[in-house]
């Protein structure tokens, strides 16, 4: 697990004080990262150029484009073309400074109107292209003239394309209102930012690289200074069930009910993964005849289960809503997971206020702005995807008995540690575009049902049930071919070897 935050800003602060760092030792570093990122991508694969491989980098008015003057400096050395576009004039006493001795090395510096032409000599040289325009604390809309730069390079340019801390465009929290630089890779200074794993900068970011600023990562990450905002899941952080002991029974590992509504493969779905994660045994709740010959069916929920699952396909009209809410208030010592049309429920916070514990609720965006208005936070569509994890964090804050896992292209996933501290958040952004089925959130659910059912923290369900899903879209063999099947298929061979199910 990795710390995240969103505004180094004060960290930078810090560090220059405590260390002596001045900014012109921590732009020296940032343009020596660059550099490294740079040079594998300097040669063309082919061999063939024009002319010497040039290098294009985009700089801005404050010390993002300092970063980028002095990248040009140091890469004067090297049998490279390197031009620098000066997209907003340097403003800022180091970027002037970093201009000036660029120049002095001998760099060329164009303005944005000579970019095109520019791009249209250099279309066969042009290695690689290197955003140093606006840094992580960039907020509103992009300057016209920004923009349009952007846009050509996005456009028509086939070159390796580097963002200096976060591609231009994005603001501190990875939103964008217009275009935004398409990179290849990022290279984040210093510590991760919150900016970087939003829905929206998933497409543009490329591969994240950490780059230090001349102090070590524990010397910069000080939490005294500034908390940070959210730990970023890697993919060991996943605890997959291992049975190791020989002599059990399928009640060793808990007993998971599914309740079926108006769309039975949605129950059936989640039924089957809950199985497929380790469940010992699994009921389908009005399953009738759709319920696999390997499950059990019942009428009712089964008051010896010890999670139950509901809400996939149910309806929003389900004639028994209210008598599965009225079970869970009745029980409350059963784990549930909460997902899909249940969540349209207002009744859904009776079941929220009366647990202090043991529930996990799944939502897409549109049912977290449902479940959100119906818990009075009073929020359009619009603004629940803008500020999603800002309000994930205030929802588990009012609700300290709930692990909510807001969906997306990047996942967050919060719960309330204790009543001193605010929400932890922990984000997933592992899982790919094949996920993009219907079906991948009823298999959440059911996952996160069967590690429920063997006993599991409902964080750390939620966390592993997120993680299954992320690495089997990984092993999908297309971007659009994986079916819910191949996704169970791929998740039941996952195994922690040192970790035991929890029974």
């Amino acid at each position: 697990m990795q710390k995240i935050f969103s505004d180094t800003r004060v960290l930078d602060k810090y560090a220059r004080e405590k260390f002596s760092l001045t900014e012109d030792i921590m732009i020296e570093n940032a343009a020596s990262e660059l550099e490294r990122a740079l040079i594998p991508h300097e040669k063309n694969p082919s061999g063939f150029y024009i002319n010497r491989a040039a290098v294009l980098i985009l700089t801005g008015s404050g010390n993002n484009g300092a970063d980028g003057f002095a990248l040009a400096r140091r890469l004067a050395g090297h049998e490279l073309a390197v031009t620098v576009c000066e997209v907003c004039e340097a403003s800022s006493a180091m970027c002037v400074l970093e201009k000036q001795r660029a120049l002095l090395a001998g760099i060329q510096i164009i303005s944005a109107y000579d970019l095109d032409d520019y791009i249209e000599e250099k279309s066969v040289d042009l290695r690689v292209v290197v955003d140093c325009i606006f840094g992580s604390g960039f907020h509103g809309s992009l300057p016209a003239e920004a923009a349009a730069v952007i846009t050509e390079v996005n456009k028509n340019t086939d070159a390796y394309r580097i963002a200096c801390d976060i591609p231009s465009g994005l603001d501190m929290y990875g939103n964008s209102t217009s275009v935004v630089f398409s990179a290849d890779e990022t290279v984040t200074m210093g510590a991760l930012k919150l900016s970087l794993f939003s829905d929206t900068a998933k497409d543009f970011c490329g591969k994240i690289t950490l780059a230090s600023v001349g102090i070590t990562r524990q010397n910069y990450e000080q939490e005294l200074v500034l908390p940070s905002c959210a730990i970023l899941l890697d993919t060991g952080d996943a605890h997959f069930p291992f049975r190791q002991k020989q002599n059990v029974h399928k009640g060793n590992f808990g007993h998971a009910a599914v309740v079926c509504g108006e769309k039975s493969g949605a129950a059936m779905l989640c039924a089957k993964a809950a199985s497929v994660f380790g469940a010992g045994l699994v009921t389908v709740v009005n399953g009738g005849l759709r319920t696999p010959y390997s499950f059990m069916d019942q009428d009712t929920i089964p008051p010896k289960a010890n999670v139950v699952a509901l809400g996939m396909g149910l309806g929003h009209a389900n004639s028994c809503t209210d008598e599965y809410i009225e079970f869970l208030l009745r029980h409350e010592q059963i784990a549930c997971v909460l997902d899909a049309d249940i969540l349209y429920s207002p009744r859904v916070n009776e079941i929220l206020k009366s647990r202090p514990h043991g529930v996990v609720l799944t939502p897409h965006p549109k049912e977290l702005c449902a479940l959100l208005n119906n818990s009075g936070f009073e929020v359009t569509f619009e603004e629940t995807v803008a500020k999603r994890f800002e309000l994930t964090r205030a929802f588990c804050c009012k609700f300290p008995g709930a692990v909510l896992v807001a969906k997306g292209a990047c996942v967050y996933i919060a719960r309330k540690t204790d009543e001193k501290k605010e929400c932890t958040v922990y984000v997933n952004p592992h899982g790919t575009q094949a996920l993009a089925k219907g079906g991948s959130g009823d298999l959440l659910a059911g996952l996160t049902a069967g590690l429920l059912a063997q006993k599991y923290d409902p964080a750390e369900a939620a966390c592993t049930a997120s993680l299954a899903l992320a690495l089997a879209s990984q092993k999908a063999p297309s971007t659009y071919s994986l079916t819910p099947e191949k996704i169970l298929d791929i998740a039941g061979r996952f195994e922690s070897a040192n970790f035991d199910a929890k029974v």
